[in-house]
């Protein structure tokens, strides 16, 4: 048979004969301008790019996408968007009004999911004007600056994931009415004034190696699985408060060197900075409602020191992680914290080669008179390099405050004792 019959018996095209839908979610894994390019394939395809759930412009600088996406926003169809992801490697600052028009277009196409990432040669100041929308359930924002309007989500009563990654939070508050979990990692925050964080349908907090000041958090009554990392840029940290001058030098003040805070919400030795918003807790009573919680620093942080000494209830709490903060000097914070945790199960205290020397400040926390004492309470790892005084010392007052050795287990390098 001649080749050229051969070529016209070949197999049909059975990738355009799928439907539609399957056919606009192989596309949807494309960047939107290679979408847009299937229309030369065939003309089966010629308008399927034009109502593709996803939209992903991601890469490059952002002028290189300004004409397509001129072009993208006249042509495609208004349907509805499952996610828009909006990712780029350079910028300017000129660009950015560029990006707030492709945003306001995905909230008009009623986007499910919403990802900006922008370039890490500058911070990119996102608009300061309310999010408004009804569909938004997942904001994802990567090395941007926010201002104080854009973190007020009360126009958007889907939003139920916030996640902050590196970004500049120039905000006096966090606010949304049906947030579930909120991620902040490696953000900016400022040590002037003290952000808030009021979601009371949190069930799921993450705090991590943040600078600036801690947040201050209301109430979360539904919280389940919080974690809060202080790393050394923590603007109530021991280290901070010094190199700001924050703490003051005179020895007989009661609220810093002393065993009394005096409860004015605005002495700038109870709460490091004088806008502090009430005279309680900054931060332990809004994880006071936490199944899981995680507390972990590098440093002696001021406000933990605070808060202890009017310290919560964590009514539900089972599983607690703490690092060789809550240790040093002696284990009263350590022992505050069980006695105020009813119904513990799990204790990991994870220490240091080194022991923590910067947490050698004395304070005097709101201890109990009764042994702590949860019927629940299964037991306590300790997690070390080695075995030193500090684990002596920790299965000493464990022991003393009512938890048998036999319920105590060291893990060290090599083994577990």
């Amino acid at each position: 048979m001649p080749q050229s019959k051969k070529a016209s018996m070949a197999a049909p095209d059975r990738i355009s004969a799928l439907p539609d839908a399957v056919l606009q979610h192989v596309l949807t894994f494309l960047q939107a301008k290679e979408a847009a390019q299937s229309c030369m394939l065939a003309r089966r395809w010629l308008h399927l790019w034009k109502s593709l759930p996803v939209l992903r412009v991601t890469g490059g600088h952002v002028q290189e996408s300004r004409e397509f996406m001129e072009h993208l926003l006249i042509l495609r169809d208004r349907t509805p968007l499952d996610a828009c992801i909006l990712t780029f490697h350079r910028a300017s600052y000129d660009d950015m009004r560029y990006v707030m028009l492709w945003i306001r277009y995905a909230l008009l196409c009623q986007v499910r999911v919403l990802n900006v990432a922008l370039s890490r040669a500058i911070f990119w100041q996102l608009s300061s004007a309310h999010l408004v929308s009804h569909n938004l359930t997942e904001l994802n924002l990567d090395h941007v600056c926010v201002g104080d309007n854009f973190l007020d989500f009360s126009n958007c009563p889907s939003l139920e994931e916030l996640r902050m990654t590196e970004c500049f939070i120039h905000s006096d508050w966090i606010s949304s009415p049906s947030l579930i979990s909120l991620s902040i990692v490696d953000c900016y925050l400022s040590e002037e004034t003290r952000i808030g964080i009021s979601a009371p349908g949190l069930i799921s907090l993450q705090i991590i190696s943040f600078v600036g000041a801690i947040p201050l958090l209301e109430d979360m009554p539904g919280l389940v699985t919080a974690a809060v990392t202080f790393g050394d840029g923590c603007g109530d940290s021991s280290v901070r408060l010094a190199e700001r001058e924050m703490v003051c030098d005179d020895t007989s003040c009661e609220c810093c060197h002393g065993n009394n805070y005096c409860g004015v919400a605005c002495c700038e030795c109870c709460y490091g900075l004088s806008d502090a918003s009430n005279a309680g807790c900054v931060l332990l009573n809004g994880l006071s409602a936490a199944t899981n919680l995680k507390l972990v620093a590098e440093s002696e942080v001021f406000i933990i020191r605070k808060d202890l000494r009017q310290c919560p209830t964590f009514s539900n709490l089972k599983t607690l992680f703490l690092n060789g903060w809550c240790v040093a000097a002696d284990q009263h914070a350590l022992i505050c914290i069980l006695q105020h945790s009813p119904v513990l199960e799990n204790l990991t205290l994870q220490l240091s080669k080194t022991p923590e020397g910067s947490y050698a400040m004395k304070t005097t926390y709101n201890l109990l008179e009764q042994p702590f004492a949860s019927e629940n309470f299964k037991k306590v790892l300790v997690i070390c390099p080695y075995v030193d005084q500090r684990v002596h010392n920790i299965v000493k007052s464990l022991s003393t405050y009512g938890i048998p050795p036999r319920k105590i287990y060291i893990k060290t390098d090599k083994e577990i004792i």
